[in-house]
């Protein structure tokens, strides 16, 4: 697997980061996810996937936790779901107790490991994936280079040829442009995520990443048309509250026209990654944030981590790495 970043970028062998907390986020699909056009002849998943779905007879959730455990980068381990699901399986983790949306499920980690972990900054990941070890240990060596970064969010280099995915050929690929006078290249989304919860706009984001999560794997037109129209309301009220406190109250316009411009060009295929890491920042990060610590940011560098892009969101993809999926968690 090539190295993130390029030539010039330290081994793992020749670096220790400084350990994290990681949160699995284990919450479930009340109903099945909405699939494109190409994916709908597959059979898409509901419940709880972590444990609905089994390797070698063992939930796949605990596959995930011996790997984040094996790669030795983090520091703790957290499952964001509910207790009643997860404590029976007895893993070597931290259970927050919650079942809300995608986004509530995140706020109730955020203020667990919070507490736990004051100051520090959190790792994230989704129970649905299978990642190598060497690619835990590689990526956190590369977010250890790039730090303090505000949210870092690798970013994954899919083939051109859509069939090499096998069963995952169906989900959305982007396109992003690298660097100055680089071609475009074809991304999946990462399930990896570190973030410094101190420089965020928590409310908003947690708004968000609920909306983003319900409307994966669409168009993003009809993404960016639901999101606009779910958090406007949102930024208006947090702007009137900036004007009582006597404050610019530009959130709103800032947040959209950094939001939608970015949106759009990448749905044109013609987005640089630093465009996408400048409205990012200006969407999610606090302004004073900003203004203090201007030398910190968004960072999405795009990688070759594949067993991180390919999600088991369906039967066929469940089977394709050899896992079983019980009868109540197939739609």
């Amino acid at each position: 697997m090539a190295r993130p970043g390029g030539a010039g970028r330290a081994e793992f062998d020749g670096m220790n980061p400084d350990p994290i907390p990681i949160v699995i986020l284990g919450g479930s699909d009340s109903r099945p996810v909405e699939l494109p056009e190409n994916g709908r002849d597959k059979h898409p998943l509901i419940g709880f996937k972590g444990v609905d779905v089994r390797i070698g007879g063992r939930p796949l959730i605990a596959e995930l936790v011996d790997r984040l455990r094996a790669s030795g980068v983090f520091s703790s381990i957290y499952i964001a779901g509910p207790r009643r699901v997860y404590r029976p399986l007895e893993l070597p983790v931290e259970v927050v107790d919650t079942d809300g949306s995608f986004g509530e499920n995140i706020r109730a980690a955020v203020e667990a490991v919070g507490a736990d972990h004051p100051g520090r900054p959190v790792a994230f990941v989704t129970c649905d994936v299978v990642p190598e070890v060497e690619t835990l240990r590689i990526l956190m060596v590369a977010w250890a280079e790039a730090a303090p970064v505000d949210l870092w969010f690798p970013l994954i280099r899919a083939p051109e040829n859509r069939t090499r995915l096998g069963e995952s050929a169906w989900k959305p690929r982007y396109r992003i442009v690298p660097g100055k006078g680089e071609e475009p290249v074809a991304v999946l989304p990462g399930h990896l995520v570190v973030a410094d919860p101190a420089a965020l706009r928590l409310p908003f984001m947690y708004r968000l990443l609920g909306l983003g999560y319900r409307t994966r794997n669409r168009p993003i037109r009809l993404r960016r048309t639901v999101m606009l129209r779910d958090v406007v309301l949102v930024l208006l009220w947090q702007d009137l509250l900036h004007l009582v406190s006597f404050r610019l109250p530009n959130l709103t316009w800032t947040v959209l026209r950094a939001g939608l411009t970015a949106a759009e060009e990448l749905r044109r295929g013609r987005v640089t990654r630093r465009r996408m890491e400048d409205a990012l920042r200006k969407m999610f990060v606090k302004y004073r944030h900003r203004r203090r610590h201007p030398e910190r940011g968004v960072r999405l560098p795009i990688v070759d981590a594949m067993s991180l892009a390919k999600d088991i969101d369906t039967v066929e993809e469940a089977r394709e790495i050899g896992a079983e999926v019980r009868s109540d968690g197939a739609g």
